[in-house]
C-alpha cells in the first residue's frame, strides 16, 4: 500500500492546545447516526501516505481507508474506528478520506503510524525550555514519528468499528487501559460534558461530575474515560469534539436526540488562561467568566472570554451541535484543574442552577 493517495475532506489548519478550534469546512458525515451499520473487525495493512501535514495540531489523528475496507467495517468517512496492532498498540483515528486502490487497507502519515508504537516512542518537545511533559503540552502532545513502526512501508493492524468498549465500567477501563463512554439522561434541557475524560484530559471527567452532582442529578451528563498506564492516553485515544460522530458514539447519538437549551463543555488545554468560548450569546459566556473568577479570587488563575482560536464557535464543535441556545466551551491548562478544577465545576453549577 505504499505511495497510495487519499483524497482528504478536511481542511487542515493549526491547532493550538488540545482542542482550540473548530473548522468550519470539517467531514459532513460527522452528524450522521448510522450506529446500527452492519460491520465487522477486520485484519488488513496499514501502509503509508503523505496526507495531513505534520504541522497540523492534530494530523496524528487521522487515517484514510480504501472503500472495500469501510464497506467491511460499515463505517464511511468522517467516523471513527479503532486500530489495533498487537496487544499493547492500540488507537482511535478519524477516517479522513478514501484511499484508491483494490481491497481492505489503510494508511496514515508517520505522526498517525506512531501512535501505534507508543511503546518505542517519546513525546514530541516543542518548547526547549521545557521537559518532556507528558499529556499536558503546548500544543497537541504528539509521539515522534522515528519510530521503528515507520521503518516498515505495511504492517499488520485490525481495524474495529468498535470504538468505545461498551462491555467494560469505568473502573475496568482503567485497569485495562481501554476507552468507553459514560452517559446519564434526565428529561433536562441541560447537558455537561466531558468528551475526553479519565487520563486523555485528566480531570475534566471529574469536573463534569462535580456540576451534575451539585444540580442534583438533573442535567444530562455524556463523556469518554480513555486510559494508559503511565502515559499517552491522550496520544491513544484522543478525537476532536468536532470529528466525534454519533455514528462511532452510541451513548453519543443517545444524547444527540434530545434538544438542550444549554451545553457545557469542559476542556484541556495548555495555556495558563481560562478560556470562555462556544456559540452562547456573549451576555452568558460573560455570566460564566465571572463566576469563574470570582471563585478564584486570590489565586493566579483568570478567565476570560476566548478569542482567536479559542473562541471556538464552529458549527461542528460537539458543544455547539448539541445546544440549541446557550453552547460553552471551557478550556483550562492541567494544573488549573488539578488545583481549582472543583472550584471551577462548582462555580459553572452556580450558574446553571437557576436555568434547571
Amino acid at each position: 500500500m505504499g505511495g497510495l493517495v487519499s483524497t482528504p475532506l478536511l481542511v487542515g489548519g493549526a491547532v493550538a492546545g488540545y482542542e482550540a478550534t473548530s473548522r468550519r469546512n470539517t467531514i459532513e458525515s460527522v452528524n450522521q447516526k448510522a450506529v446500527d451499520r452492519d460491520g465487522e473487525l477486520t485484519q488488513t495493512t496499514l501502509g503509508k501516505t503523505d496526507s495531513g501535514s505534520t504541522g497540523d495540531g492534530d494530523a496524528f489523528t487521522y487515517l484514510s481507508a480504501t472503500s472495500d475496507l469501510l464497506n467491511n467495517v460499515g463505517r464511511t468517512v468522517g467516523e471513527q474506528v479503532r486500530v489495533q496492532r498487537n496487544d499493547d498498540e492500540v488507537a482511535v483515528y478519524t477516517i479522513q478520506g478514501e484511499l484508491s486502490g483494490d481491497g481492505p487497507g489503510v494508511a496514515g502519515n508517520a505522526l498517525s503510524r506512531a501512535r501505534l508504537d507508543l511503546n518505542n516512542s517519546n513525546w514530541e518537545v516543542n518548547n526547549s525550555d521545557q521537559e518532556n511533559l507528558g499529556d499536558c503540552r503546548l500544543a497537541c502532545p504528539r509521539p515522534e514519528a522515528s519510530v521503528p513502526i515507520n521503518d516498515d512501508d505495511e504492517v499488520d493492524v485490525d481495524v474495529n468499528p468498535m470504538v468505545v468498549n461498551p462491555d467494560l465500567s469505568v473502573e475496568e477501563a482503567q485497569e485495562s487501559d481501554d476507552y468507553v463512554e459514560v452517559s446519564k439522561q434526565t428529561d433536562s434541557d441541560v447537558i455537561v460534558l466531558s468528551p475526553h475524560g479519565g487520563d486523555v484530559q485528566p480531570h475534566t471527567g471529574e469536573q463534569a461530575e462535580t456540576v451534575v452532582d451539585e444540580l442534583n442529578g438533573d442535567v444530562d451528563h455524556w463523556g469518554t474515560r480513555g486510559y494508559r498506564n503511565g502515559s499517552g492516553a491522550f496520544v491513544r485515544w484522543y478525537v476532536p469534539s468536532y470529528n466525534m460522530s454519533e455514528a462511532s458514539y452510541p451513548e453519543l447519538a443517545e444524547v444527540s436526540e434530545n434538544e438542550y437549551e444549554y451545553a457545557i463543555a469542559f476542556h484541556g488545554t495548555c495555556d495558563p488562561t481560562i478560556q470562555i468560548g462556544g456559540q452562547a450569546p456573549q451576555s452568558f459566556r460573560e455570566e460564566v467568566r465571572d463566576a469563574i473568577n470570582d471563585a478564584l479570587e486570590g489565586t493566579d488563575l483568570n478567565a476570560v472570554l476566548g478569542t482567536d482560536e479559542y473562541r471556538v464557535d464552529g458549527d461542528n464543535t460537539l458543544v455547539n451541535r448539541l445546544a440549541m441556545r446557550c453552547a460553552i466551551w471551557i478550556g483550562q491548562d492541567e494544573e488549573s484543574r488539578e488545583q481549582y478544577g472543583m472550584e471551577i465545576a462548582e462555580a459553572v453549577a452556580g450558574v446553571l442552577e437557576s436555568r434547571v
